[in-house]
């Protein structure tokens, strides 16, 4: 029974564990566009899904209306934009990382008037002055929308989904890439990886077609047009070759070979052309009235705008109406699809330039693609489509691709890859780098003379993510670096203005003169290394800087005992493979310069120096030099090689200053506050839905169902009527200021005045089926009584399953519930349809169920049961005379007494207590 128990708990604990490591599983994509998100999750037994939200769409508009503290989400806010325009905050993610003079900020504020942006003086962050006494940042708004976001996905998983990968334009610069993380950060929001979303929708493609890949490669050209830009993507397909686990496979690889876009070419900037010439329009019938003064009027004709352009894409004519737009002036005006042509005339002649810049870069023929796939909203108006054809030769466009979905699909396939817990085929993927990366910094010459030195980091297109180390050969005191973007001529002016400021940061490394004067007497610098990283965020994070060293090639080691001629064959040996392997320098015309190196290695957390032996490539070296002399070996030291001496170093953003902790706290509590109101409202709303939906409820069934007509007398549904009644008049006066704790009393007495009337109408129609379920199992439990009872008196052995008190507690609980049974239905018979009865079918139940466990627990114990195997001794020959003593020793030995038994039937309490 131990053994058995023990058995039990370890499986609850293993299926516990189970439980637990799948709840924890689900991950989930956001594909996080300028006008809609799209939302995927994966978890154990949802394969990938895109997420419904409460409106049950696939997509969820990318705008929140504030009003007080009270906030709405999706399709509610852009109904509530008509009514608060300046409070109802929309196209916010091409707003990040700005500062308020970027031309980006400018334009928005342009197509969109009626907002108020500013620099907040004690945060420097981008805000939009909500009122008189709240402002909001750019982050603060964009979190709310990831959150609600985050709220779907775990609705529709059933269980908490904090991790994601969120998509991004390729275009995104660092500080727009961190603002985007620290709005996930805001909204509780783990980033497994800000993904490029050309290469979300590439990798969905290929994930599904992955069979059809070989050595050879597959590309194929993606145009992208989305609500705010247009990007245009080359990228391979190919098997290559990778070993882990001591074995190689072959998997799929996705490798971006070109990227375009054009940052301010999208669906948005049709639908501003649309609403000007709308407003234009009205202007020439009502030319007193100026629409871009009234931000009501503006952005009703901006969501007709709208509606415009989707209607123009599949039919040539619309009639665009908006009724009281203004002063009860209602507004219509009917146009075509030739008139929104010619609005756009400029806009359509932008569409080949990515085309023509991305096969440019590449170098790829366009004979060389196998197929140009479409992506995004904006291609299916029909003028996009041939454009893209007169551009592409005549070649076939695919739409094979779902332009809502694919990236959201791509991105939720790259989350479960970085999950552990889950196994996905192989699919490697290596983007593209857009902004080269360069670093400046001083050096100080043998002349004296300081000579500015500007190396490349990471090229235009290094793919990520991707390691570097840059080696500073000349510094021995404190020095700074810059990083900053580099050659930017293949940007247009406007994509090359929107960037902003294209220094990324200031490095300042300290502690190198004491480092330098550590080693100095005894080791050869060899260089200050920073080790860079552009991770598979495109964010470029610099890991650690370190002060390496060598062990001069004339130091002597006085422990050691070794000849000058094999310490010098050994040394040239060691800096011939050195040679061979060191990186080229960067800087051609320095003898000795600074270098930038590829990095294998792999992290060091350590951040003491290092005291192995080490190689050049930090590895240790575990040879030791040896004497070959012949004098007797004494101990000897082993020699350090190399050191490598941490650094400290602060980084200074140039780009976009972060947000400080103080604000970032800040903005941590206004959040939560406003998550609390909702709370609060929700329970509010739902105490109210509850209270009003049991008034009407229980008025309908006391009119219109007869069960409940049957059930009640004349006099007590008058007295309930009258009580819903009273409660209905207070809901609509009183209690529309009642808090939560008021509805849910009253609504507690309510249900407290008809709970009789709910259990008389419940037994009436539970009461048979039970009487029968309980008849039923009698009968069962009796049958089964009396078969084993036969059996057991026909069985002349003494092992038996059961014992006689066990038997008897049966019998008794047979002969028990037919008692009760019979007052019941005598009780039953008596009752009245308007009496609440004494007993419930809960009652019943209960004696059903003491029926069947106690059959149950035979039934187990008989299937348990074993009989214990007789035993046979074997016969040992005796002489006679033994023989005939023992039959004296039997005949004179007195008899003992035999032991006899009482068994007393189990009490009630502690009957099976092995169960």
């Amino acid at each position: 029974m131990i053994r058995s128990q023990l058995i039990i708990f370890a499986c609850l604990i293993f299926a516990t564990s189970t439980v637990f490591t799948a709840d924890s599983l689900a991950v989930m994509s956001i594909d996080l566009g300028t006008e809609f998100t799209k939302i995927a999750v994966v978890k154990p037994g949802i394969p990938m899904e895109i997420v419904l939200n409460k409106e049950s769409r696939r997509k969820t508009p990318v705008i929140v209306a504030i009003k007080g503290k009270d906030r709405e989400f999706g399709e509610a806010a852009i109904s509530r934009s008509t009514k608060i325009p300046a409070q109802s905050y929309m196209y916010l993610r091409e707003l990040v990382g700005k500062s308020l003079n970027n031309p980006i900020i400018e334009q928005y504020l342009k197509r969109f008037p009626y907002y108020k942006l500013n620099i907040d003086r004690h945060s420097s962050q981008l805000v939009f002055e909500h009122d008189s006494e709240t402002n909001y940042t750019v982050e603060e708004l964009l979190s709310m929308i990831l959150k609600k976001a985050r709220e779907y996905a775990t609705d529709f998983a059933e269980q908490s989904v904090d991790s994601a990968v969120v998509t991004v334009p390729p275009y995104f610069t660092q500080s727009e890439r961190r603002a985007i993380k620290r709005a996930c950060e805001l909204a509780n929001i783990k980033v497994l990886q800000l993904m490029n979303d050309n290469t979300a929708v590439a990798l969905n493609y290929g994930i599904y077609r992955r069979k059809d890949f070989n050595a050879t490669g597959s590309t194929y050209l993606f145009y992208d047009m989305g609500a705010q830009s247009t990007t245009c993507t080359i990228a391979t397909f190919n098997v290559v070759k990778t070993k882990e686990h001591g074995y190689v496979e072959e998997v799929p690889q996705l490798t971006i070979k070109a990227v375009a876009f054009d940052r301010d070419l999208g669906g948005l900037e049709f639908q501003i052309r649309l609403r000007d010439y709308f407003a234009k329009k009205f202007h020439e019938k009502h030319p007193k009235i100026d629409l871009y003064k009234h931000p009501k009027a503006l952005t009703k004709l901006f969501r007709e705008a709208e509606r415009a352009k989707h209607v123009l894409s599949a039919n040539v004519e619309y009639t665009a109406q908006v009724e009281g737009l203004i002063d009860d002036i209602d507004f219509k005006h009917q146009t075509t699809r030739e008139e929104f042509e010619n609005l756009c005339t400029n806009l359509f002649e932008r569409i080949k330039r990515p085309v023509q810049e991305v096969l440019a870069t590449s170098g790829i023929k366009l004979s060389e693609i196998q197929q140009v796939l479409l992506f995004g909203g904006a291609t299916r108006i029909p003028r996009v489509q041939n454009e893209l054809t007169k551009v592409l030769g005549g070649v076939e466009l695919g739409k094979s691709l779902n332009t809502d979905e694919a990236a959201a699909m791509g991105a939720v396939f790259q989350a479960t890859a970085l999950t552990k817990g889950y196994r996905v085929k192989k699919f490697l993927v290596k983007d593209f780098n857009q902004y080269p990366i360069n670093v400046k910094f001083e050096r100080q010459n043998d002349d004296s003379d300081q000579r500015i030195f500007d190396k490349t980091l990471f090229n235009r297109n290094n793919t990520f993510p991707h390691r570097k180390v840059m080696t500073f050969n000349k510094h021995t005191d404190d020095f700074s670096f810059d990083v900053y973007y580099g050659n930017l001529t293949d940007l247009s002016l406007i994509d090359r203005r929107a960037l902003g400021q294209t220094d990324l940061s200031r490095i300042d490394v300290t502690g190198v003169r004491t480092a330098y004067d550590k080693y100095k007497d005894t080791m050869e610098s060899k260089g200050i290394k920073a080790h860079f990283e552009l991770d598979d965020s495109s964010l470029l994070v610099l890991t650690r800087i370190e002060f390496v060293f060598e062990r001069k090639d004339n130091d002597t080691d006085k422990n050691n005992t070794v000849t000058t001629d094999e310490q010098s064959t050994l040394s040239k040996i060691r800096s011939k493979i050195s040679s061979f392997f060191k990186s080229k320098t960067v800087d051609d015309g320095t003898k000795k310069g600074d270098e930038v190196e590829q990095n294998k290695e792999t992290k060091t957390t350590s951040d003491e120096p290092s005291t192995k032996p080490v190689d050049n490539n930090g590895t240790t070296n575990t040879t030791n030099d040896t004497s070959t002399t012949t004098t007797a070996p004494t101990p000897t030291t082993p020699r350090q090689m190399s050191a490598r001496e941490p650094l400290k170093f602060k980084i200074v953003l140039l780009d976009y200053p972060d947000p400080s902790e103080e604000a970032q706290t800040e903005s941590r509590q206004k959040l939560s506050d406003l998550d609390a109101h909702d709370r609060e409202l929700l329970a509010l709303a739902t105490a109210k839905n509850n209270l009003e939906t049991f008034i009407y409820d229980a008025r309908d069934k006391l009119e219109h169902d007869q069960r409940y007509k049957k059930a009640t007398t004349s006099h007590e549904r008058t007295k309930i009527n009258e009580k819903l009644a009273e409660a209905d008049a207070w809901l609509w006066e009183d209690g529309i200021n009642a808090d939560v704790k008021a509805l849910k009393s009253k609504l507690d007495e309510l249900k407290t005045l008809t709970k009789s009337l709910k259990i008389r109408v419940r037994e009436v129609e539970l009461r048979p089926k039970k009487l029968q379920e309980l008849k039923d199992t009698l009968n069962m439990t009796e049958h089964f009584f009396r078969a084993t009872r036969s059996v057991l008196f026909k069985t002349d052995t003494d092992e038996k399953p059961f014992t006689d008190a066990e038997l008897k507690y049966l019998e008794k609980t047979i002969k028990d519930t037919y008692t009760w049974l019979d007052q019941v239905l005598a009780e039953f018979a008596k009752l009245s349809p308007t009496d609440t009865p004494k007993y419930l079918s809960t009652d019943i139940d209960d004696k059903i169920n003491v029926l069947k466990r106690e059959t149950n627990y035979l039934l187990n114990k008989a299937q348990r049961f074993v009989p214990k195997p007789k035993t046979t001794t074997p016969k040992v020959p005796v002489n006679n005379q033994n023989k005939a003593d023992d039959d004296k020793s039997s005949t004179t030995s007195t008899p003992e007494p035999e032991e006899t038994t009482t068994v007393t039937p189990p009490s009630t309490e502690d009957q099976h207590k092995d169960l």
